[in-house]
């Protein structure tokens, strides 16, 4: 029973440390996606439904963050969206970085979520996904996308907090959650 105790005050520790520690995002949030897949579509749904404030600009850079509170970047790449957006994968990596560079320099926190499962992992996603889970202060991950650990790995090298959610309909109420605590969401 002592041990059980101790485990518990140990674990309010932690969380109360983790808790001042982690970054607040705040509203309005800046959405936009890294490698341009459709993805960002399905988040830009969730947070209309669940009436949080923010802009969404696929191809967002460091001149839209004025005014905003957090960026979300939306991960995983997509041929036919870069062929859409008419941009070069290397072109794509250009603009997030400087747009996670600027995001820093303004003090923004960085939401990193990939909803994609497996599908948006592999030889083009992955690089886009590296580089906005890397730069997050928090990452959401639906399951399948991180059967491998890849993003538990990206996420021990800082010490990120890394939420996994079993599919894409939990990930708009732990995102409402992040952004509004005392409201819920879970």
């Amino acid at each position: 029973m002592k041990n059980l105790f101790a485990t518990a005050a140990l674990f309010l520790t932690l969380t109360q440390v983790m808790a001042a520690d982690a970054p607040s995002f705040a509203e309005p949030i800046l959405l936009t996606s890294c490698g341009q897949s459709a993805d960002v579509l399905m988040m830009k749904t969730l947070l209309t439904r669940d009436s949080l404030s923010f802009t969404y600009l696929p191809q967002a850079t460091a001149a839209d963050l004025p005014g905003a509170g957090s960026l979300l970047i939306v991960l995983g790449g997509s041929s036919k969206g870069l062929g859409a957006a008419k941009i070069s994968e290397s072109e794509e990596v250009a603009r997030v970085t400087a747009l996670i560079d600027s995001a820093r320099a303004h003090g923004l926190p960085l939401l990193a979520v990939h909803m994609g499962g497996l599908n948006r992992r592999g030889a083009l996603s992955d690089p886009f996904n590296k580089l906005g889970a890397s730069a997050a202060d928090r990452i959401i991950v639906v399951k399948g996308g991180n059967d491998d650990g890849f993003f538990t790995r990206l996420a021990a090298k800082k010490g990120t907090p890394l939420e996994t959610v079993e599919n894409v309909l939990l990930v708009g109420p732990l995102v409402r959650k992040i952004y509004r605590p005392s409201a819920g969401g879970e």
